[in-house]
């Protein structure tokens, strides 16, 4: 019996991770025995059908979650984040017979944003202090890691500059799986912003949306209290911006998005927010929209820019207030940005072929150790 692990001690909504949710689909469907371990119960069980066990970490201390990994016994055990090394960092050294991977998700650097600070003093300074310590116990099993996994080239030279790397290095997007069957229909309208309306993605234009007032622009998901603020006046002076805070399932979500010509995708986060500064191909939302076969009007970003214009995905802009032009610039032209989106995103990111490589790697793995 093939036995893996996903850790997931972020948070408990694989629903809401492509990366995790997509990865399990990938192991059973070649025959894997598939545990997550989660910092709570699992919500929405019934939408995730690739988990065969579930572990409920909530009240366990780090040292009971390692002996029930070392119960279960698995060929192979999957980190996400640091609080996922945190935990799994010594099991190299006591379990000789599995392999252990950093399928890494975010990339940890000492940065916190400062709203945050005024928000909850408490997490501001516990993360910076906890850092120091965390930090080398994410170094510490990446080195005894059998791979490593990250989204592109821009994002493993950050993820080095603050001490991890692999030399076997695969890279995989934060993509989805191609489905034709979900593509934009013809004849859509309007611009879509979905995920995190937050003052670490857009403090650095937030406020340019002032000029935007012929356009209609529909911004969902959750808003944090900077935006919120910000938002109110907003509504009295730009009627055209509509702001919906709203959570949904992953299938609602979709077709949600595809009511929209374009999406938008606006990261302009701070320099020293390097890990939303070098964006590259992390960003799910980019994805999503390219996935849906649907053109992108994406502002400035690090590794975002690169690859839309490379690949004429869409229109980069500058500054937000452009909008209205670039909108324009894709709707006269809008079978040739799609077409060229649904070529590239099935060459170059559909999710099935890119986690081939990673998938290969793992069952040769368990082969060498049978």
């Amino acid at each position: 019996m093939k036995k893996v692990i996903l850790m997931s001690m972020e948070d408990d909504k694989i629903e809401w991770s492509p990366a995790k949710y997509q990865l399990l689909d990938s192991l059973k469907a070649r025959g894997f025995v598939t545990y997550v371990i989660l910092p709570d119960r699992l919500k929405n069980r019934s939408r995730i059908t690739a988990i065969d066990y579930v572990i409920n970490a909530k009240g366990m201390t780090a040292w009971e979650i390692r002996k029930e990994i070392i119960k279960i016994n698995p060929q192979i055990v999957i980190a996400t984040l640091y609080v996922d090394t945190a935990i799994t960092y010594l099991l190299p050294f006591i379990m000789k017979d599995t392999s252990f991977y950093y399928y890494n998700l975010e990339i940890y650097t000492p940065y916190v944003d400062k709203e945050i600070m005024s928000e909850d003093i408490k997490y501001y300074f516990g993360y910076k202090l906890r850092y120091p310590l965390e930090k080398i116990k994410e170094i510490l099993y990446t080195r005894f890691a059998k791979g490593f996994t990250i989204q592109d080239p821009l994002r493993r030279k950050l993820a080095a500059k603050y001490h991890v790397w692999h030399p076997n290095t695969i890279y995989i997007p934060n993509s989805y799986v191609f489905n034709e069957s979900a593509l934009v229909p013809k004849g859509r309208e309007g611009v879509i912003y979905s995920g995190g309306i937050k003052r670490r993605f857009l403090v650095e234009q937030f406020d340019d949306l002032k000029s935007i007032h012929d356009l209609p622009v529909v911004f969902t998901g959750i808003i944090d209290s900077w935006c919120f603020k910000r938002i109110k006046k907003l509504q009295r002076t730009n009627p055209n911006l509509k702001f919906v805070q709203q959570v949904l399932s992953i299938n609602e979500y979709t077709d949600y998005v595809r009511q929209f010509a374009i999406g938008l995708v606006w990261y302009s986060s701070l320099k020293e927010d390097e890990t939303h500064y070098c964006m590259g191909l992390s960003s799910g939302k980019m994805f999503k929209h390219l996935s849906l076969g649907q053109p992108i009007i994406a502002v400035d970003c690090m590794g975002i820019t690169e690859t839309v214009n490379k690949y004429q995905l869409g229109v980069v802009i500058h500054n937000i207030s452009e909008l209205p032009q670039a909108y324009k610039i894709i709707m006269d032209n809008y079978s040739y940005y799609q077409e060229n989106v649904i070529r590239t995103y099935q060459q170059r990111f559909d999710f099935k072929k890119r986690i081939e490589p990673f998938l290969e790697l793992i069952e040769n793995d368990v082969s060498l150790n049978v």
